[in-house]
Order: C-alpha cells, then sequence, then structure tokens
C-alpha cells in the first residue's frame, strides 16, 4: 500500500519550498506528481504562504498564534482530521468505489458529507482517473463542486474554501478535455479562475488553470494561444517554486512547436526537459523527453539518433510503462525503420503497434499507424493489401461508432486504393485529417482535388 507523504511535510513545502533541503523537495515533487492525494494536499496547502500563517487565528478565536510553526500545526492538525474522516465515511459510503452511486446521491443534504475532506478525495479521485476514465472523473469532480460550492465562504483562513471550489472546477475540465468537450472545459476553467482569485495567494492556482486551458487550446488547434497560455504557466510555477509543474508547461510548450513544424524550438524545449528528469533523476520525465528528442530527429531526418533515442525510452517504459507510452515509442522505431528503406521489417513493426492499440480500444492511434503501413504499401505497388486494410479500418470505425468523417477518409482510401490512384500525398490527407478530427471533431474531410 502507498505511504503518503505526511501533511506536515506538504505543508512546510507548499508555504515555504526554501525550507526543505533541495534532495527531499525533488522527493516531494515527485511523490506529488505521482500521488492525486498527496498532490490535492500539497495544493490545498498551497494558498498560504509562511508569512500569511502567523495570521492564523486559534480555534477558539481569541487570539493569533505564537509562531509560525504553531499555527501551520494547528492548522495541518485540523485539515488531517478532515481528510481522516473523510476516508472512513466514503469507505461506509462506497462513493469512491461506485461512481453511479455517487451520481445519484444528494451530497449536499448529507451533512457529513459537507467537509473540505470530502472535497479533497472527490477531487483527487477524479484527478487519478481523468484520462483513463474521463466520465467518472466527471462525475467525481461534479460531487466536489456541489460539496465545495456548499461550503461557507469562511470556511477556512485566507479564503481557501476557494482553493477547493478551484480545484474541483479544474478537475471537471480536465475531465472534459480528455473527453473532447472543449467548449465546456474552458468554461469550467473560467469558474476556477473565478474561485482562484479569491485567495490571498493566487499564482498557483491561476498557473494551474492557465496550463489546464494551453492543453484545450493545444487539442483544438489553436496554437498561439496555446503557446501564450503555457508560456503564462511556466512562468508562474517558475515563481513559486513548482519545478514539477513548470516542467509540464515546458514540455507542453514543446509539444506546440513540435505541432507548428518548430522543430528547432522543439528540440530545445525537450532537451531541458530532460536534463531537469536527469537532474532530479525522474525516470518518467526522462523517457517523455527522450521519446519526444526522437520523434523531432525522425522530422529532422537523423534516423540513428531517433534510434538511439526511442531505444533508451523504451527501457524506461518497458519497466515503468505506461503501456501506450510503449506503444507509442515501438512506433518511433518502426518509423525508423521504414525511413531507413527496410519496409518489410517496418511493416512487421508496424502491425505489432497497430495490434497493441486496437486491444487497448485505441482505435484512431491504431488507424495511424495503419496508415504507415498503407503508406508503405502504396511505394511497393501492392494496392491489394490496401483495399484490405481500409476495409477493415472502415468497419472498425463504424462500429466504435465514430464520426462520419473518419468514415468519409477511410471511404475515399479504399476508392482511390480500388482505382490504383492512391498515392502518398492521399494517404497523407486522411492522417493529417484523422489527427486533426480526434481534437476537431466538427472538421469536415476535404477530398484531394482529383477525387471531389
Amino acid at each position: 500500500m502507498h505511504e503518503h507523504l505526511s501533511d506536515t511535510e506538504l505543508a512546510r513545502f507548499a508555504t515555504d519550498p526554501e525550507s526543505v533541503p533541495a534532495e527531499r523537495r525533488q522527493v516531494i515533487e515527485r511523490e506529488a506528481a505521482e500521488c492525486a492525494i498527496c498532490r490535492t494536499s500539497l495544493d490545498f496547502f498551497s494558498v498560504v504562504t509562511a508569512e500569511e500563517m502567523a495570521d492564523l487565528e486559534q480555534p477558539d478565536g481569541e487570539s493569533t498564534w505564537t509562531s509560525d510553526d504553531d499555527a501551520m500545526r494547528g492548522y495541518i492538525e485540523r485539515i488531517t482530521a478532515e481528510d481522516s474522516e473523510a476516508d472512513e465515511l466514503l469507505a461506509d459510503e462506497k462513493l469512491l468505489e461506485s461512481p453511479t452511486k455517487t451520481a445519484w446521491k444528494n451530497l449536499q443534504r448529507d451533512k457529513r458529507l459537507l467537509t473540505g475532506g470530502v472535497v479533497r478525495r472527490f477531487v483527487a479521485s477524479a484527478n487519478s482517473v481523468h484520462l483513463h476514465e474521463p466520465l467518472d472523473a466527471l462525475t467525481f469532480a461534479d460531487a466536489a463542486i456541489s460539496i465545495a460550492e456548499a461550503l461557507p465562504d469562511r470556511e477556512y483562513p485566507w479564503n481557501a474554501v476557494f482553493e477547493l471550489r478551484g480545484a474541483a472546477w479544474k478537475e471537471r475540465a480536465n475531465a472534459l478535455l480528455v473527453l473532447g468537450e472543449y467548449p465546456s472545459a474552458l468554461e469550467a476553467l473560467t469558474h476556477a479562475e473565478r474561485a482562484y482569485q479569491h485567495l490571498r495567494s493566487p499564482g498557483f492556482g491561476l498557473s494551474t488553470v492557465a496550463l489546464v486551458r494551453a492543453s484545450v487550446f493545444y487539442e483544438q488547434g489553436r496554437l498561439d494561444e496555446a503557446a501564450e497560455s503555457a508560456e503564462k504557466a511556466e512562468h508562474g510555477f517558475a515563481h513559486i517554486g513548482q519545478e514539477e509543474r513548470r516542467m509540464r508547461a515546458v514540455f507542453l510548450r514543446a509539444s506546440i512547436s513540435y505541432e507548428a513544424g518548430d522543430v528547432s524550438s522543439a528540440v530545445l524545449l525537450f532537451q531541458e526537459v530532460l536534463e531537469y528528469g536527469e537532474a532530479a533523476n525522474s525516470a518518467r520525465w526522462m523517457a517523455r523527453a527522450l521519446y519526444a528528442l526522437g520523434n523531432c530527429e525522425v522530422e529532422r531526418g537523423n534516423l540513428s539518433e531517433a534510434s538511439m533515442l526511442f531505444h533508451k525510452a523504451l527501457v524506461i517504459f518497458r519497466e515503468l510503462g505506461p503501456e501506450w507510452d510503449r506503444l507509442a515509442t515501438e512506433w518511433g522505431l518502426a518509423r525508423v525503420v521504414l525511413h531507413g528503406g527496410n519496409r518489410e521489417d517496418a511493416v512487421q513493426r508496424l502491425r505489432h503497434v497497430a495490434a497493441g492499440y486496437e486491444r487497448r480500444g485505441m482505435v484512431s492511434d491504431g488507424a495511424l499507424v495503419w496508415l504507415d503501413i498503407v503508406e508503405a504499401l502504396v511505394a511497393s505497388g501492392q494496392a491489394k493489401q490496401v483495399v484490405e486494410i481500409a476495409t477493415r479500418l472502415f468497419r472498425i470505425f463504424k462500429d466504435a461508432g465514430m464520426m462520419t468523417g473518419a468514415l468519409t477518409a477511410l471511404a475515399y482510401l479504399k476508392e482511390a486504393a480500388v482505382a490504383g490512384r492512391l498515392t502518398s500525398a492521399g494517404v497523407g490527407a486522411v492522417r493529417t485529417y484523422l489527427r486533426r478530427a480526434g481534437r476537431q471533431p466538427e472538421l469536415v474531410f476535404a477530398r484531394p482535388e482529383a477525387w471531389r
């Protein structure tokens, strides 16, 4: 069972990071990055500075604490007790085990649930599952919002109740982002931003909003706005000494540059992430940066360098996961082999990757891998196999209830292959559409000129 960081250590790090030894700061950031409960507690303590701790009133409301340490100790004891009670209550009610039960329960009518501890646990649960179970995350985020909005504004010192509200709305935005509901995600972020602005020390919350907003813009293809928001987040996290969060912003900035075709800028930023991972001894950051740099080198035609980078990333992903990152890295290596001219080996590798994506239900990613195979087959004049692949992809997408535009694109792929008129440019048009359509559902597939 995972042992969480203590509230005492999290509070000290949040309010006065320089008072924590550098090596321990790295451990705290790494642990908080990997544990939603620790991260949620850290975020809650981040609303106050060490100087403001001295202003905290004692529970009797008659006098102030005699020192910063006493102030912190009293506040931590309250939060720790809330979280412990929330754990027991939510376990008894099985609300975290059953999102359906949570969705149907009138949370505000049960006075036992109206605590900051319950909000923090719902927020942490939403955060921990939003990438893989976004609908469950949305349920937990909405539960957190329902309770947080019902708490009195003066429930905590420093207007800290607004951190709970901001965090709940931010998790709603995260879930909606994964679900592709971009306008609703931006609306949720507006609510989060308004909540955070009530805090005495709003920098952390506003930086978090900027980072998620940048991600939404990125998925919408609004790259200039995404870059501006990501840079805002990076500067905000740097100002409050949150290096782990800052690296998320740097990585997103690099991804935006790569998407915009500015590979040189992307390389510099991804290298910064790699250096951070090495300094912090974070294998995950190193693997992510190595993989991203590998993609950049493929674009620049440096296949030997790309292969080395992908192999280094793959060693880490095979040990630590997640599986989809391992698959993406194997895909990168297959592309290196393909660009190197060994089509037979490349196609075998690509088929393996595509099958892995399909086993996980990631049909869009699998289709993009198949398009690499199609391009290799087109180049070698094997049109019959292209027809079979296009027919199969059309059936998979139709069974999965994918959008009409994607089916139109795949229908074009088949028709062009049957007629013997499919070119690399045609395959590229389908690939570009499928990549963009996942982020822009309203996008319509435009057939190449000769096929309109």
